[in-house]
């Protein structure tokens, strides 16, 4: 069974795609941590404390919203992504190219849509516990990762293998 501080990068992963800022992403994991460590000795079930993480980094995130009143901002590039040493600069830039307008799309979808498809795609959740994790109904989980989906389709286009589906 992993410990809770194994669970930090996916979390850092997670604040990053909502708040589209690594400062603010730091922020949000370190407070997720620090609503977390206290309960930890309660969970005993790994599944659990993954969809409980993720909760209370998108809970706090929502907080933080509503407090601030601020609109989300849009994200750029990764520093420091790397796409593979062995690949022609053509293909890097074309890579490097795909990715932003991926990210640019996966930004441009409302929040709910955005945060269902990234525990899809990104973190591998199923409907059960991305619907626990947002508090919403499975219904509503799939209609939103259905509507991210056609979105991103139309924003990005069908054009590459690695297309969402």
């Amino acid at each position: 069974m992993s410990s809770l501080e194994d669970w930090a990068p996916r979390v850092y992963r997670f604040a990053l795609r909502l708040t589209a800022d690594a400062h603010a992403a730091e922020d949000l994991t370190q407070d997720t941590f620090l609503r977390a460590w206290p309960a930890r000795a309660r969970l005993r079930d790994e599944r659990a404390l993954r969809v409980w993480l993720f909760r209370i980094a998108a809970n706090l995130w929502r907080d933080r919203l509503r407090r601030d009143h601020s609109p989300i901002a849009r994200a750029g590039l990764l520093s420091g992504e790397e796409t593979g040493r062995q690949q022609t600069p053509e293909r890097i830039a074309a890579g490097k190219d795909e990715l932003r307008r991926t990210l640019d799309a996966l930004n441009a979808l409302p929040p709910r849509q955005r945060e269902v498809l990234y525990l899809n795609a990104c973190e591998e959740l199923g409907s059960d516990e991305i619907a626990e994790i947002l508090a919403m109904s499975k219904g509503a989980v799939k209609a939103n990762l259905s509507l991210a989906r056609k979105k991103m389709r139309e924003l990005v286009g069908d054009e590459s293998p690695a297309s969402i589906e």
